[in-house]
């Protein structure tokens, strides 16, 4: 797993699931490398998509 820059985002990215991390990491690369955005702003971005489907899904969003 890449350590997010921001400490709140990955402390959050922590959390997830291995399923839920891949998806995190593929999202926030392709937001960064093909969306032209900041590595940060990516993977917050990247990170609140996972929220919001995990939101309208009956999956659990931790292993805990």
């Amino acid at each position: 797993m890449k350590a997010a820059l921001h400490p709140i985002v990955n402390a959050e990215v922590a959390r997830l699931t291995e399923e839920q991390l891949e998806a995190w990491e593929e999202r926030s690369a392709i937001l960064e490398f093909e969306g032209g955005h900041a590595r940060d702003f990516a993977e917050a971005l990247a990170l609140i998509l996972i929220f919001r489907e995990l939101i309208n899904s009956d999956v659990p969003r931790t292993t805990e």
